[in-house]
């Protein structure tokens, strides 16, 4: 039954993908049509999609690495031309063409409403061929970052609540991902990880997001043996007068009472910009498929803010200031609920690009990010008296905790005709610090006080090299990397002391490495392939936690940190290959990662347990010998005629932990997407169906009593019009079906042992307005 399943959504995905509906036959002649795609100062831009139309027909090209196109064999005739890019404004003209035209060169405009998503399983230095369309984010409504990446080949995420996700990459999840944003790090400010280290930027003022599937970002920063970074909006330099820009919008979600309102206002000339922007999102309790009520009110209030100034033609200073606050979080995967979050963030980078010369850039960078959250028990079932309960009374529960992160990135790169050379170091200091507080609650009487993270610092100092060369027909990389880790406590409990061994003041040298590179078989046809590895140090819960709930093992249950643990180790393969079949887009992963001393958990039955109310059986953070991971991912696209657009993916990851000779925790289900697009040709009408097949889980680590899942199909339907006056109206039915389904990956309702669901049919409407 299983593999029927599996057998049935490929050939779905393939049908979809390799089909297309619409032959190009009416525009083969004998003329051509070649040219280059460049930014307003001349700079190539590769990655561009070129559409030619004539009649009902359509072919499309994607710009090389020198933004080159070339399209063969067309008819005399009348034909519309549409370049576009994220990042820039279409380009879109009417052409007639009677002759072969060879230097025919479109130049894109910046358009700063736009969003990219880049995935990658290579060096993300590299140049990208193609580039998922991020404005997909906005066309999806998403309230959550780390809920729209669930929509692209091998990234996933879970559900702790109703927003503040966690991202996966490829069975990688928390500290194995290294999570950047606008190349900051940031860590999460929650011991119960409720939120993700960048679950504190709005979606609506994302202007990038950069996956690399694998231990290639080594200049981003340590310990990346997978990677997110994210770039916020900044307004892009204008030459001539000083101009000023908005954009606002709202969205309302049925299901939730959702609200959620945006104002971004920005100007800019050819020496100075400045951005605004601000986010209001509120939900309320959501129905799961079933009309199970689920816990999720939330409220947020997101501030960000930018200033640039061109000192001259190649160097801009640039500050970036952010500030959120998120109260009344439900978590129904977490035994408290989050009173509040307070983040800020400030950043100042200095960047020098020369327009000739050996060096092509120099860049500098420092910043602070700092975190406030308070968790309580006041809607848990531990906050009721219960007779024949340990203890009968209701508790209270407050734990307030602190995340800051304070740290700097400075490189050199320099250039010489076909080679490049990236020289570099970054520094982060990591300060976490979290109480817990357990008093009865009819008098306020302190039952007693925990330390959770006791004034824990981890200092990192890395250096790094890189070399890259571009030749006609590929380019190839390699780098290395050093890190210097110290890792610290202040005070701990007597009993902590007692059961660890080692100092609480760790040092380690952690050496990373990658070689990467593509190679172009034909003008359509990519080969790629990587080899890298790199090493994760501990994080704090890891080494320093005295029985207090693990994030990543989804129990109830209590565990202990270990000082002494070593880095994990991950060395992973990767290989891949691309293919431009006319409209048809393909390409293909597949990759095998081995990590040594994979970080895990054991059951100790010494430990006694330090709450009457948790699982008798208490764990320890342990090395284990080695986790595998194999999988693959296949995605593709094809225009449909003039007006329509077919899209498929299928990913799957298989992973074993040898230590208990089972799975590891945590993993995906094989997963499908099909998506159908109906729009005009200037594409100011759309409408989106995407369909999600997910297999049942049934490879479940069962010795950590993980629990299998059954599989589902969700259906989902969005649509947009551009009205006049620079209005657009939106509106989409989510969950058409009304299913009721959890992913795999969300976590365990700690009274219930049940997944948390997801939303179930859900009706939204919303309306943006930009000048």
């Amino acid at each position: 039954m299983r593999n029927s399943c599996r057998i049935t959504i490929f050939f779905a995905v393939s049908f979809a993908v390799l089909h297309p509906a619409s032959p190009a036959a009416a525009l083969q002649g004998s003329l051509e049509l070649a040219g280059q795609v460049v930014d307003a100062q001349g700079g190539v831009i590769p990655g561009a999609s070129i559409s030619l139309q004539s009649g009902g027909s359509v072919l499309t090209k994607i710009s090389n690495r020198r933004g080159e196109f070339s399209f063969q064999d067309l008819a005399a005739g009348q034909y519309f031309i549409r370049v576009e890019v994220s990042g820039f404004e279409a380009f879109e003209k009417s052409e007639s063409l009677q002759g072969s035209i060879l230097d025919y060169t479109v130049q894109l405009q910046v358009s700063p409403l736009s969003q990219t998503v880049t995935v990658t399983s290579t060096m993300p230095e590299f140049v990208q061929e193609q580039a998922v369309e991020g404005q997909r984010m906005e066309e999806a409504a998403t309230s959550d970052t780390a809920q729209f990446l669930r929509g692209e080949p091998g990234l996933s995420s879970f559900r702790r609540g109703p927003i503040n996700l966690e991202p996966t990459i490829r069975g990688l999840q928390e500290t194995e991902v290294g999570m950047f944003v606008n190349g900051t790090r940031t860590f999460a400010a929650g011991p119960a990880r409720m939120d993700s280290d960048i679950s504190h930027v709005s979606p609506h003022i994302i202007q990038s997001v950069r996956a690399v599937k694998g231990p290639y970002a080594l200049s981003w920063g340590a310990g990346t043996l997978s990677a997110l970074q994210i770039e916020t909006f900044k307004a892009p330099f204008i030459d001539g007068d000083f101009e000023t820009h908005a954009r606002a919008g709202y969205r309302y979600g049925e299901n939730a009472v959702a609200h959620d309102a945006f104002v971004n206002f920005w100007g800019s000339n050819d020496r100075f910009r400045f951005h605004f922007f601000y986010n209001r999102r509120q939900g309320r309790d959501y129905r799961a498929g079933d009309d199970q009520l689920i816990p999720g009110d939330y409220e947020s209030d997101d501030f960000h803010w930018s200033l640039g100034f061109r000192i001259n033609p190649e160097t801009v200073l640039e500050y970036t200031g952010g500030y959120q606050e998120q109260n009344d979080i439900d978590y129904p995967g977490r035994l408290l609920d989050a009173t509040y979050f307070f983040t800020r963030s400030h950043s100042w980078k200095l960047t020098w690009r020369p327009a000739s010369g050996p060096v092509a850039e120099l860049h500098g960078q420092f910043y602070i990010n700092r975190k406030d959250h308070l968790m309580n028990n006041d809607q848990k079932p531990t906050a009721s008296p219960a007779p024949g309960r340990i203890p009968p009374f209701g508790i209270r529960v407050d734990l307030p905790t602190e995340s800051n992160t304070l740290g700097g990135n400075y490189y050199a790169l320099f250039r010489k005709e076909a080679w490049k050379f990236k020289a570099g170091f970054d520094f982060y200091n990591s300060d976490q610090t979290a109480q817990r507080a357990i008093s009865r609650r009819s008098n306020n009487f302190v039952l007693f006080r925990d330390i959770v993270w006791p004034e824990a610092e981890i200092n990192d100092q890395g250096v790094y090299g890189q070399v890259f060369y571009e030749g006609e027909r590929g380019q190839v990389g390699a780098g290395v990397r050093a890190d210097f880790v110290q890792a610290s406590a202040g005070e701990v409990s007597a009993f902590f002391r007692d059961n660890t061994t080692g100092s609480l003041d760790q040092d380690e040298t952690n050496v990373s490495a990658s070689l990467g590179g593509e190679y172009r078989l034909t003008g359509s046809w990519t080969l790629s392939a990587g080899l890298g590895r790199a090493v994760r140090t501990a994080n704090v819960l890891e080494r320093y936690s005295d029985r207090f709930p693990s994030t990543k093992f989804q129990l109830a249950a209590e565990f202990m940190g270990n000082p002494e643990l070593d880095p994990e180790a991950s060395l992973e393969f990767n290989l891949g290959t691309s293919l431009q079949l006319g409209p048809v887009f393909l390409k293909g992963e597949a990759f095998h990662r081995q990590i040594d001393d994979y970080i895990t958990v054991q059951a100790d039955p010494t430990l006694p347990r330090r709450l009457p109310l948790s699982p008798p059986l208490v764990f320890r953070y342990i090395n284990g010998s080695e986790a595998r991971f194999y999988g693959a991912e296949l995605q593709g696209n094809s225009d449909v005629g003039p007006y329509a657009n077919l899209r498929g993916s299928l990913s799957y990851v298989w992973a074993e932990d040898e230590l208990f000779q089972e799975p590891v925790l945590g993993i995906q289900p094989l997963t499908a997407q099909l998506g159908l697009e109906l729009h005009t040709v200037n594409r100011r009408m759309w409408l989106d169906f995407n369909a999600t097949f997910v297999d049942r889980q049934n490879r479940v680590a069962a010795a950590r009593f993980e629990r299998r899942t059954p599989g589902y199909a969700v259906f989902d339907l969005r649509s947009a019009i551009q009205l006049p006056a620079n209005w657009i109206f939106k509106a989409g039915l989510e969950n058409i079906g009304d299913r009721a389904y959890s992913y795999h990956l969300n976590s365990l309702n700690p009274f219930t042992g049940q997944r948390i669901p997801e939303i179930g049919r859900n009706f939204f409407v919303g309306l943006e307005f930009h000048y």
